[in-house]
Parts: C-alpha cells; structure tokens; sequence
C-alpha cells in the first residue's frame, strides 16, 4: 500500500483527531474572549487599584508561553476528581490543553477590549470590524497552536499523524503525512478567512447593492 493509499484510509481518522484541535480552539477562545474582554471592561473604565489589577493580569496571560502553560496544566491540574458523593469524575486531557491555551487568549481579549473602547471613545469608525478581525485571525492562530497540544497526549490530529507515521520507517512518508496534516490547518485557515471577507464585504456595500 503506498504512502497516499494509507493517508486516504486515515482520513476519517485524521478527521475525527481534527475535531478535538477545533474543540479545544473554541473552548479556548470562549473562555479566553469571555474573561479578557471583563479584563478589558475594567481596564477601560476604571483606575487606581482595580486598573492596575486587570492590567497586571493582562501582563501575565500574555507573556506566559502556551507551550510552558501545557506542561504545567497538565501536571498541576488532577487527572480526576472526586465529588461529595463519592462519584470519580476523570479529567480530560483535551480540557487541560483547553485551559493552557485559555491564558494568552484573555490577554489578547483584554487588549483588543481596551483598544475597542479607545478608539469608540475617540469616534473612530470601524472600532467593532476592527474588534472581530482582529479576533478571527487569533482564533486561526489558536487552532494552529493546538496542535501542541499532542505533547501532553490530548487527543488532536497530530498525535493521530504521529502513531501512523511510527508504522513506518520511511523518512518521505513522515514528511507526506505532515503534510497532509498542514492541509487541514491551511484549509481552515482558507475558509475562515473567506467568510471573514465575504461578511465584511456584505457590510461594506451599500443598501442598495446589498439588497440586490
């Protein structure tokens, strides 16, 4: 069988691991939008302690690696937990990489929040489409990043593509299966930003135009 013959059996494999990366990428950015834009809220409307606060918090969850954040997610945060009932409740390995990948997304938010309110203040058109450019490409960048993920064992794409690619010794397969693997994240990344373009696009045109 060769090379391309199994990278077509595994595509419904491939598919299937896909789905964790875009799981744990919108848990990420949800949490992360959710959290950083109440970070930004406060940073825009308030000032002394409180500001300085949200600012320092902001400072942390952008600075601090999302590749460090996995290891340290993974071990710090238990594998299961225990209710009062007694019941075991096992914790995901997807939900550790979800939360690591959270962090540099509230200090993306965070910022991108202040900067709204900053630039509607001052009257400045296009302060919303600004806002939402600006997090679509974060999110791109996010699903990209969740392929680190594989690291810690959550089950995504690239660690699918690393125990096909461990069936075989050749060098050409490993380089072919990696980039099969690329596709899907280039794919998404084509997709996304073509609907991004056709809704402001939309947007743009006048009434007229858009009603025909």
């Amino acid at each position: 069988m060769t090379g391309i013959e199994i990278l077509w059996q595994e595509t419904a494999n491939f598919a299937e691991g896909y789905q964790g990366n875009l799981m744990i990428s919108a848990f990420s950015m949800l949490l992360g939008t959710l959290i950083g834009g109440l970070l930004g809220c406060v940073r825009a409307g308030y000032s002394g302690l409180i500001r300085a606060g949200a600012e320092f918090l902001t400072s942390i969850c952008r600075n601090v690696p999302s590749f460090v954040l996995l290891f340290y997610m993974a071990f710090m945060i238990p594998n299961e937990v225990t209710w009062l009932d007694g019941t075991i409740l096992k914790v995901p390995l997807w939900f550790k990489a979800t939360v690591a990948l959270t962090f540099p997304v509230i200090g993306f938010a965070s910022d991108q929040t202040l900067a709204y309110f900053t630039q509607y203040r001052a009257r400045i058109s296009g302060a919303g489409e600004t806002f939402w450019v600006a997090w679509v490409q974060y999110f791109l960048i996010i699903i990209m990043a969740s392929a680190t993920a594989s690291v810690i064992g959550a089950d995504e794409i690239v660690g699918r593509a690393n125990t096909v690619i461990a069936r075989s010794d050749d060098a050409g397969f490993l380089l072919m299966t990696y980039g099969y693997v690329s596709l899907w994240f280039l794919a998404t990344g084509l997709a996304v930003t073509g609907v991004l373009k056709l809704v402001l696009g939309l947007r743009a045109r006048p009434d007229g135009l858009a009603a025909e």
